[in-house]
C-alpha cells in the first residue's frame, strides 16, 4: 500500500524559526496557496482517505489540497511536544541533540526521539492493519515528516536525524 505525507502550508512561526508544537497556528497566505497547489499532486494519487494531525494548521492543508476526500485525524500525527522549547527559535536550542535517535535525549517536558518514533510506528502499524486496500495520504508536520523519512529509510548510524529537511507543503511517497 502506498502512504503519502502532506506536510502543512507554511506559517507565520515558521518564518520566523518558531518550534511551534502544541501552538495553534493557522496558515498564513502562502501557506493557503502551497496547499492548493498540492491539488493535483493529491487527485493524481487517487487518495482514499487523509488522515490528519489536529491542528488548524493541518486539517486546514488537508481540505485545501484533498477536498471531497474523507478525512479523519489522529493525535498521532500531531507535532512533537517540544514542552520546554515550544515557543523558542531553533536557533535557540542545540537541534542535533535535539533531533539525535540514539542519544535519545530524556528532557523535563519535551517529547523524547524515541517516543516520537513509538508513537509514528504505532499509528503506521494501525494503518496497514486497517486501510491496506487504501491509497492514505498523512497531513502533518516536519518532525513527523523527518520521523517518517528515517522510518522508511534507515536511521543514520550516528542517529543524527538533521540530515533530513522538508519544506512546508512538500509531498512524499512511502510503501508500506
Amino acid at each position: 500500500m502506498k502512504i503519502f505525507v502532506l506536510r502543512h502550508g507554511e506559517t507565520e512561526e515558521n518564518i520566523t524559526g518558531v518550534l511551534q508544537g502544541k501552538m495553534e497556528t493557522s496558515l498564513d497566505k502562502l501557506g493557503e496557496e502551497q496547499a492548493l497547489s498540492r491539488r493535483n499532486d493529491v487527485l493524481k494519487n487517487h487518495i482514499d482517505l487523509v488522515i490528519s494531525s489536529p491542528r488548524i494548521r493541518t486539517i486546514r492543508t488537508a481540505e485545501l489540497a484533498a477536498p471531497n476526500i474523507p478525512l479523519i485525524t489522529d493525535e498521532r500525527l500531531r507535532s512533537r511536544d517540544h514542552g520546554e522549547f515550544q515557543g523558542l527559535r531553533r536557533d535557540q536550542i542545540n537541534i542535533a541533540d535535539y533531533w539525535n535517535y540514539k542519544k535519545n535525549t530524556q528532557y523535563k517536558a519535551a517529547e523524547s526521539v524515541g517516543d516520537l518514533f513509538n508513537r509514528v510506528d504505532s499509528l503506521l502499524k494501525e494503518i496497514k492493519e486497517k486501510y491496506s486496500d487504501k491509497n492514505v495520504l498523512l497531513v502533518t508536520h516536519s518532525g513527523i515528516c523527518r520521523i517518517l523519512y528515517y522510518y522508511f529509510n534507515g536511521i543514520p548510524e550516528d542517529g543524527e536525524l538533521t540530515g533530513y529537511k522538508s519544506v512546508n507543503c512538500s509531498f512524499e511517497e512511502y510503501e508500506l
